[in-house]
């Protein structure tokens, strides 16, 4: 009497793809936890972060991005407008701004 191997094969290939799926199962779960732990970090540093107004920064000379330091040039209600190398001036939200500081000659 033969034995029929097909079928073992595929009692072997099922439990090896549930233990497979299991793994990834649990990879995908540790990641989900690591991502919602950074998010929560993320937003409480953002709660906490200073926010600055448009009569926080009249006074500015610099101000800090995360591009780093710009020169500024103008004050606006919702923006700063900032010196670049080049020959325009951009302009940045004061809720991107996270530093400013008034430099004395």
């Amino acid at each position: 009497m033969k034995r029929d191997t097909r079928t073992a094969y595929r009692a072997r290939a099922k439990a090896t793809e549930a233990h497979v799926d299991a793994a990834v199962a649990e990879v995908k779960a540790d990641r989900d936890a690591k991502y919602e732990t950074a998010r929560t970090a993320s937003r409480l540093a953002e709660a906490q972060r200073v926010r600055f107004t448009a009569a926080d920064l009249a006074d500015a000379t610099h101000v800090r991005t995360t591009l780093g330091w710009h020169e500024v040039v103008r004050v606006n209600a919702k923006t700063v407008t900032v010196k670049t190398a080049y020959s325009w001036d951009d302009r940045v939200l004061i809720s991107k701004i996270l530093e400013h500081r008034k430099v004395t000659s």
